[in-house]
């Protein structure tokens, strides 16, 4: 009797160590003093971007967010698809909003180099069903669709598993989604050195409790602004770390030569990293004690 007791308190000990263990795939407890890895386009040099395969291949990496791009049908169906056509991404040639989703789908998805694969147009609803409490979800290009966002994840109970963002000021992001703005995690994209955008900072922190701020760097640090006064208030800091423009020359294709190159972010207070080589910074931040 005495031993399945002790076989019974071993068992439930295992089992709340590994749940423990298991990352919870939300935006609201997502630790502050951890850097959050987003894969752009999903991880796109393992398959094409913002395909299914690429959400899959972010959540076998153990990326925490996958970005991807929303445009929509001639029929309203909302799928992923970055540029104004799908020219360059497919076999196709023409605008989203010139095919039904049955026309889309009959064109295949091109590469990285631009072959063609096997692999069709997702849906957002085909990439809300394989994300759902495996990976978190960044839906960029996507501000003048909330609305039809909106109630797919909340009917799928995944509004804490989604960041919406967008570079229009308060005032247009309220205008347009105030009766949902405090339902749903909101990120708006801000421009160092542009004074417009710097005043979008003070009117989001004094109307709204944002989820954090993408951040635009330039080529230089010449107008770089005290991210850690942000991260104080628990206001998350994004900056890509995909090309020179974005992060003062911080890129990710210095990481072949120096890994080191991801120690100015932590340096800065930068806590959201959008990266195209989302291995080599998992690899540093595991180093670093700083991945969750």
């Amino acid at each position: 009797m005495q031993n399945h007791k002790l076989l019974l308190l071993l068992f439930i000990a295992a089992s709340s160590f590994f749940q423990a263990q298991i990352k919870k795939v939300s935006l609201s407890e997502f630790p502050d003093d951890r850097v959050m890895v987003v894969a752009h386009r999903g991880d796109w040099r393992e398959a094409p971007e913002n395909s299914v395969w690429a959400v899959k291949k972010a959540i076998e990496k153990g990326v925490d967010m996958a970005e991807i791009d929303l445009a929509m049908t001639k029929d309203s169906v909302l799928v992923l698809m970055h540029d104004n056509t799908i020219d360059r991404t497919t076999t196709g040639k023409g605008k989203p909003s010139d095919f039904t989703l049955s026309e889309i789908k009959k064109f295949n998805l091109r590469d990285g180099l631009g072959v063609e694969t096997q692999m069709k147009v997702p849906t957002l609803q085909e990439i809300l069903e394989i994300s759902d409490g495996k990976i978190l979800l960044n839906l960029d290009k996507g501000f003048d669709y909330i609305k039809q966002v909106y109630p797919l994840v909340k009917k799928r109970n995944m509004l804490d598993q989604i960041l919406f963002k967008g570079h229009e000021s308060y005032a247009e992001f309220n205008q347009k989604y105030g009766g949902i703005k405090n339902e749903i995690h909101y990120m708006p994209i801000i421009k160092l050195g542009n004074s417009e955008d710097l005043k979008k900072i003070e009117n989001y922190m004094r109307s709204y409790r944002v989820y954090g701020f993408e951040f635009t760097v330039g080529m230089t640090e010449k107008n770089l602004i005290d991210f850690k006064k942000l991260r104080n208030k628990k206001i998350k800091i994004w900056v890509n770390s995909l090309w020179p423009h974005h992060n003062a020359g911080n890129n990710d294709d210095l990481v072949l030569e120096n890994a080191d190159v991801y120690d100015w972010y932590i340096n800065k207070g930068v806590n959201i990293i959008q990266t195209d080589r989302p291995k080599e910074l998992i690899e540093y931040l595991k180093k670093n004690d700083l991945y969750y």
